[in-house]
């Protein structure tokens, strides 16, 4: 039996968040479903940490006051029960900066000056590999959750239904 993996990039956590910019007002909540969906289907979820800095810049640029107060107080609870239980995601990178940025490198100057992949998706993109091999006893089908095409390409196993908006 295999499990389904999912890599979270910034692009679906601003929309799982409400950061809303120029997106249609409807792509959060099938976003939110989306989550519910496969979470009851027992999908794995995993967030590289570059992601949630990303997603913090973009909760710091909401116009709103009271709800960029509201967000900040979400993402904040959020990663608290992330650390605590690996609930409702699993933060990564699990290791020290010398032990990935070297590796990372190798694969960002090729992506950045070929495919214009910039340094966050390159590690989304590293962390999805990783996780591929260190779960392959699990015969785990690995996925990116991605607006950015370039990236969606990249993830270990096609999904069958990607969602773009």
């Amino acid at each position: 039996m295999s499990i389904a993996v999912y890599v979270i990039d910034t692009s679906y956590l601003v929309e799982l968040f409400g950061c809303m910019r120029e997106n249609d007002i409807k792509i959060p909540n099938v976003v939110k479903e989306r989550f519910k969906v496969t979470n009851r289907a027992g999908g794995r979820f995993f967030v590289p940490l570059p992601c949630l800095f990303e997603l913090g810049d973009h909760i710091a640029d909401v116009r709103h006051d009271k709800k960029r107060e509201k967000i900040a107080s979400q993402l904040l609870a959020t990663v608290e029960s992330c650390l605590a239980k690996n609930q409702p995601w699993t933060i990564t990178p699990t290791g020290p900066p010398e032990d990935i940025l070297s590796e990372l490198l190798k694969h960002f100057a090729p992506l950045a000056s070929r495919e214009r992949i910039g340094l966050v998706d390159t590690f989304t993109m590293c962390e999805a590999l990783r996780l591929k091999g260190d779960l392959k006893s699990y015969k785990a089908k690995v996925h990116i959750w991605t607006n950015e095409q370039a990236l969606k390409r990249k993830e270990p196993d096609s999904e069958p239904n990607p969602l773009f908006w």
